[in-house]
């Protein structure tokens, strides 16, 4: 029983492994005869294909003397004139005719003050002055009766020393009380304060009631349609900008051209600043403490090129690369060769360079990721 067991195990591992061997015949079989039969002139075509050249875009390279950088230095726009306007005695606020915002012409009044008690001080000294005025009559009767007596011998020359002391004493007084009076009436007028040009009330700092002192700054008035802006630049540009004959403004959305300039002969201390005034035309709508601008080309003098951010590609150590067009023996093709440069400036999509490079040599412009250094190429048309 063991004997035929085994037997049988034994064909059954044999029949199995036939299967498998003719299952993998009859599949390759029938690939073999699906699969096409290449063609012997297309085998020659393969073999005898041209070989395949990238193709590039070449710029020229130019060399220049030097590079400019545009720069943008922010300022303030301010009236020519503006004054802190204030009464010039002290007092209760009683009349206020103009509020912040309001135009005023030169001459007007703005705000008065209460001048009851300068006219009761003025009425005093008028009284004063009339009882002054008094006395020195009698003063001068005095001396004419004392100048009789002394020739008649009944009065001594002492008594009329002492009149006409007195009366010396009475006129200074006079002349006092007299100024006194001019002075309270000096008030009195400029208990006002009147506007000494035409402008606008940019503040008003006061109101009716209101008791003040003459140290105290009651309104601020701007002066309208002449205006400027105030820049400060570097020290070191003040010899370029002399030498423009206009100058560039950014104001307001828009570029202005001013024809002046004003210079200060003073460095700020702490910006160390030279501050810069260009009039403005009264055309502009300007609002005071506004921000502009001065734009300026400032000029650097230095050999080199100006090539597209694409042509740079990077270096060892931090230096760039760019690559150049060389000839080969074959006019349509050419060679790629390295160039370690130096990068001086860059703007938004063009670079200064400077290196071992020449006018008219051909520049590969972009594509700098899909090449290699000696590489074969064809220049694009």
């Amino acid at each position: 029983m063991l004997t035929l067991s085994s037997s049988h195990s034994s064909l059954k591992s044999f029949v199995k492994t036939s299967l498998t061997l003719l299952c993998y015949a009859t599949i390759s079989s029938t690939l073999m005869a699906c699969s096409p039969q290449q063609d012997p002139e297309q085998v020659k075509q393969t073999a005898d294909h041209q070989p395949y050249y990238h193709l590039v875009n070449a710029q020229e390279l130019k060399q220049v003397d030097g590079y400019s950088v545009l720069r943008k230095f922010s300022g303030t726009v301010v009236s020519k004139q503006t004054a802190q306007l204030n009464f010039e005695v002290s007092g209760r606020v009683d009349s206020i005719l103009f509020f912040e915002g309001d135009v005023v012409n030169k001459g007007e009044v703005i705000a008065t003050l209460n001048t009851e008690l300068l006219d009761i001080e003025k009425q005093q000294l008028a009284a004063q002055l009339k009882q002054v005025d008094a006395e020195i009559v009698l003063a001068k009767a005095n001396l004419e009766r004392v100048n009789s007596l002394i020739s008649d011998g009944y009065a001594s020359k002492q008594n009329l020393d002492e009149l006409n002391a007195q009366q010396q004493i009475l006129i200074a007084t006079q002349q006092q009380l007299a100024a006194t009076i001019k002075a309270k009436q000096y008030q009195i007028t400029h208990a006002e304060v009147i506007a000494p040009f035409s402008g606008i009330i940019n503040k008003r700092n006061i109101n009716i009631g209101e008791v003040i002192n003459s140290s105290k700054v009651a309104f601020e008035l701007q002066k309208q349609q002449e205006s400027e802006l105030k820049v400060g630049v570097p020290q070191h540009l003040i010899s370029q900008i002399r030498t423009r004959n206009s100058f560039n403004l950014f104001i307001n959305e828009q570029n202005v051209t001013a024809a002046e300039l004003a210079i200060n002969s003073r460095v700020n201390s702490q910006n160390r600043t030279i501050q810069l005034r260009f009039p403005l035309p009264s055309s502009l709508i300007l609002f005071d403490n506004q921000l502009g601008y001065f734009e300026f080309e400032q000029f650097y003098p230095q050999t080199g090129f100006w090539v597209p951010i694409t042509a740079l590609t990077d270096g060892v150590r931090g230096t760039w690369n760019v690559y150049t067009i060389e000839h080969t023996e074959n006019t349509e093709l050419h060679k790629l060769v390295n160039h370690s440069v130096e990068v001086i400036h860059t703007e938004q999509d063009k670079a200064f360079i400077r290196g071992a490079l020449k006018s008219q040599q051909r520049l590969l412009a972009d594509g700098l990721q899909r090449v290699v250094p000696g590489q074969i190429v064809k220049i694009s048309k």
